[in-house]
């Protein structure tokens, strides 16, 4: 599949509330693009490999706290079967009793030791511009909630980067986890961001690189 090839995604959200009109305008300017959305806990039913299979891409954008050891399963079968997944800002805060959700997104932010920052004016540095994800795209200025005191895993390759005192250092990535290309992208709390073009087409490329990349 090349990137510009028509996906087809899943957009899950729950646990988390946030600007839905601009979010959504967000993924309806995307090109050669379609989305169902799902909402947490009915969006567990979707992960699983039999009803994911109709979707090239699963983006969540959620919060959700709890999961069963059942759903553990069925997420973690998915995974070793190759599902691309993006994982969109808030999403890294997921299932925070389940540790190895911490090895799935490729992260983890500790209550207790994670900050928060609302409104922060801040550079996006582009650690690898050569990267399917950040190709085209220069370091550019965002007013974004920043997450601070988290940490990424060793193994991730770095795509984003930050130098500011309420933000982690390094603040988007991929891996891969079983055999699924895995995106984390820290940025996205509100239509301040939704509308920034370089937010966008992170997004956008981030999408479409893990669907291109697990075939």
């Amino acid at each position: 599949m090349t990137t510009d090839a028509k996906i087809h995604t899943l957009v899950i959200t729950g646990g988390h509330g946030f600007e839905g009109e601009p979010f959504w305008e967000m993924f309806n300017s995307f090109a050669n693009f379609s989305y169902d959305t799902a909402v947490f806990p009915d969006a567990f039913k979707y992960l699983n490999v039999e009803s994911a299979k109709n979707y090239d891409v699963l983006v969540f954008y959620d919060m959700w706290q709890e999961i069963t050891v059942d759903q553990q399963t069925a997420y973690l079968e998915l995974l070793r079967h190759g599902k691309p997944i993006v994982y969109l800002h808030h999403a890294l805060i997921s299932f925070p009793e389940w540790e190895e959700f911490n090895q799935i997104v490729g992260g983890v932010w500790k209550r207790g030791k994670g900050t928060v920052k609302h409104n922060v004016q801040y550079t996006i540095q582009i650690a690898d511009p050569s990267h399917p994800v950040t190709k085209g795209i220069q370091d550019f200025e965002i007013e974004d909630e920043t997450y601070g005191n988290f940490d990424a895993n060793p193994n991730v390759h770095v795509l984003l980067k930050a130098e500011h005192p309420e933000s982690a250092p390094v603040i988007g990535w991929t891996h891969r986890y079983g055999d699924s290309q895995i995106v984390y992208i820290q940025l996205g709390h509100d239509g301040l961001a939704y509308g920034n073009p370089g937010y966008r087409q992170l997004v956008n490329q981030g999408m479409r690189w893990v669907v291109a990349a697990g075939n």
